[in-house]
């Protein structure tokens, strides 16, 4: 929560992307079946999934909106002060519940998505094992990734989550940085990993 306090404390709207848009679409989505279904725990972890990406991005005031409104049921008075925050009309848990639209729900993100975390989870089980054997903390990680695949990769992201310098390579890119040859062990939705 505190992190979505000092978002709002320094907002600075601006345009939605794709990658947004569809987040957003897709959380509304299966945010309204985990309530009809009383899993309000599932509900809150893909509320902080959107909130990450929205973190991340620039997002427009209509957007925005709709976060508050699915922040509303779990957390109302939070979510009230964060709607006067930006102007809302009336109250937010007296707002229309936001309505999502499927030509905005692209697949193919939420699976570069998944693969991101998965390759996050990776990274970090190496680190874990580098420090284990070789009785020393890795600092840099690299990753050999197809082609196609690159832009599912943001530098700035994978450190931050990582808390490690991270360089991202084509496995084709001539001047890889690659002494163990991990670029030949890329597959799809899994990069190879070296870490130093």
């Amino acid at each position: 929560m505190n992190r979505v306090i000092n978002y709002f404390n320094n907002l600075k709207i601006g345009k939605s992307n794709n990658k947004i848009e569809h987040k957003l679409n897709y959380t509304i989505r299966e945010i309204e079946k985990d309530i009809v279904e009383f899993k309000y725990n599932l509900a809150v972890i893909k509320l902080r999934e959107l909130f990450e990406n929205i973190e991340n991005n620039q997002i427009d005031k209509k957007n925005l909106e709709s976060f508050i409104k699915l922040l509303s049921p779990f957390c109302p008075h939070v979510a009230e002060e964060l709607w006067a925050k930006i102007g809302g009309k009336g109250f937010v848990g007296l707002a229309e519940w936001p309505e999502y639209d499927e030509k905005k729900i692209d697949m193919k993100l939420e699976e570069a998505e998944k693969n991101l975390e998965k390759t996050v989870s990776d990274i970090v089980n190496v680190l874990r094992i580098v420090k284990e054997r070789q009785e020393k903390e890795a600092e840099k990680v690299y990753l050999y990734v197809l082609p196609n695949e690159i832009d599912n990769y943001n530098l700035e992201l994978l450190g931050k989550r990582i808390g490690k310098e991270v360089k991202v390579y084509e496995v084709n890119d001539k001047k890889k940085y690659d002494p163990e040859g991990k670029a030949g062990k890329a597959k799809p939705g899994k990069p190879g990993i070296y870490v130093e």
